[in-house]
């Protein structure tokens, strides 16, 4: 008897010492969020669309059913307003898109690093979380354009600091652009869509392949211009009728400030924006020929040459070759995809390969018809804002993909617009992506944000979800489902 009395104590300390082990855990578990939360990361969800398309209010995820491009159209929080549409697409220009039966997905939640700024400030172009000037007990997320003891202005759409023109690299660029036209979104059945093809130039699907020796069509001879190249040329969007009086059947060659996530919102005055970027994966199969690509604001030309044979790349302005602009090349150059991009954002050229820029060279600020009329007579008769070309190359390109800046706008015009904005020693200057509706320094009673209301550093997009339903019978639950593929860093 004493012995199973024994066994049966022993049972119940162990269990005893598990409950107590589990109980253990869960307080430290619970004490360390706790911790992490109160000092190191907290998660915030965003509500609005202030900074889209980079991170997302409440929004419907749509597919145009045209050119299956799928994109964000944000929402308001609650139900008070009819949200079925209707929107336009805003890579083939799909009018009337529906959204009645598009569920309302959740905006971002984001991770923020607590505390980043302690050991360092914010850098310009950097998002940031903050309290609302005028609400302290509010986050806010956006991006910081001004920084301590700098006079901030925006005009004709670009942000200008202590009379200069603020210009953005490459990383900054890639976070900041927007996607207006994208080749492997075209509309089913359109061979060119929005892109002209020279007759040297074929497609394979959502691949572009220039034809060495021959042309697509034996009867036909080479269009190549004077050069010899053969040209893919961007030929813009036709207005739409309430736009601009444009001449009949012209089209509109720069893109204007539209979002597409502002589909259902009441549409604002638009202007066209000359900050285009070019990029797409190119390889390079035969051949000893060129390689081209060309930017145009309307004013000027850059254009950059890769010449095969010689392993160089080379810069033209307006015709005119730069030939102490000649880079050489190295390692492997055939039977390889290479990523190309090539900007005017920020009155910049910029020209980079892989990542690496090659040329990079700001240019002399020009004041650049802005409004949406349609164009001058010069836009219609000889300006090509983006093209690209080969001669004698047989090359494959493929994610072909132009993008505009951000266009900042005028907001309500109290601060930083008319005049210059005088930052103190603590103070920044923080403006939204979405600038037509974006609530920020340009508008508010207080334009700046102090040291002290910085919140932290959003560096992941967590947890995101889209709605979902389980549906037995005639009985029907709705859910919220992981969407991973919003889940992503934020650098």
């Amino acid at each position: 008897m004493p012995a199973v009395v024994q066994q049966v104590e022993s049972a119940s300390s162990r269990h005893e010492s598990s409950l107590r082990y589990v109980v253990e855990s869960l307080t430290a578990l619970a004490l360390a969020v706790l911790l992490v939360r109160t000092f190191a990361v907290e998660g915030y969800i965003i509500s609005t669309g202030s900074m889209a398309p980079f991170l997302l209010g409440f929004h419907k995820q749509v597919v145009c059913p045209k050119c299956r491009l799928p994109f964000s159209v944000g929402v308001p929080v609650d139900d008070s307003q009819d949200t079925s549409g209707p929107v336009d697409c805003p890579n083939c220009g799909q009018h009337q898109i529906d959204l009645g039966k598009v569920p309302r997905n959740e905006g971002d939640q984001l991770l923020v690093q607590k505390f980043a700024y302690l050991l360092r400030r914010p850098k310009r172009w950097e998002v940031v979380v903050f309290q609302n000037p005028s609400q302290p007990t509010q986050a806010y997320v956006k991006r910081v354009i001004g920084l301590p003891g700098e006079k901030i202005q925006i005009r004709d759409g670009d942000v200008w600091i202590d009379g200069e023109l603020s210009r953005k690299n490459l990383a900054e660029q890639r976070s900041m652009r927007l996607a207006i036209c994208s080749y492997q979104h075209r509309p089913a059945g359109e061979v060119e869509s929005r892109w002209k093809l020279s007759n040297r130039w074929v497609n394979r699907g959502n691949i572009l392949e220039s034809i060495i020796g021959q042309a697509s069509s034996p009867t036909l001879e080479s269009d190549a211009d004077d050069s010899g190249i053969n040209w893919v040329t961007y030929r813009g969007e036709a207005p739409k009728p309430n736009d601009s009086p444009s001449p009949a059947g012209a089209t509109q060659l720069w893109p204007t400030d539209v979002y597409a996530y502002n589909g259902l919102t009441e549409p604002t005055q638009r202007h066209q924006v000359r900050d285009l970027m070019l990029a797409m994966q190119f390889e390079l199969q035969s051949g000893r020929g060129e390689l081209a690509w060309s930017l145009s604001d309307g004013v000027q030309t850059f254009e950059v040459r890769l010449v095969a044979g010689d392993r160089e790349l080379r810069l033209v302005v307006d015709g005119v070759e730069e030939s102490a602009e000649r880079v050489k090349l190295s390692g492997p150059l055939w039977k390889r995809p290479r990523l190309v991009e090539m900007s005017l954002f920020d009155r910049q050229l910029l020209f980079a390969l892989d990542g690496e820029v090659i040329f990079q060279r700001p240019l002399e600020p020009r004041t650049l018809p802005v409004k949406n009329r349609g164009g001058s007579a010069k836009d219609w008769a000889s300006s090509e804002p983006a093209k690209f070309g080969a001669h004698s190359l047989h090359v494959s390109i493929s994610d072909l993909t132009l993008y505009r800046d951000v266009y900042y706008t005028r907001g309500d015009q109290r601060h930083g617009i008319t005049e210059p904005y005088q930052l103190g020693t603590d103070e920044y200057f923080f403006l939204g992506d979405n600038s037509p509706v974006s609530l920020d320094s340009r508008s508010w009673v207080d334009a700046v944000v102090r040291d002290n209301m910085l919140i932290g550093k959003p560096f992941l997009v967590h947890l995101p979800s889209r709605p979902g339903r389980i549906k037995i019978g005639s009985a029907e639950w709705h859910i919220r489902v992981p969407d991973w593929g919003r889940i992503r860093y934020i650098r």
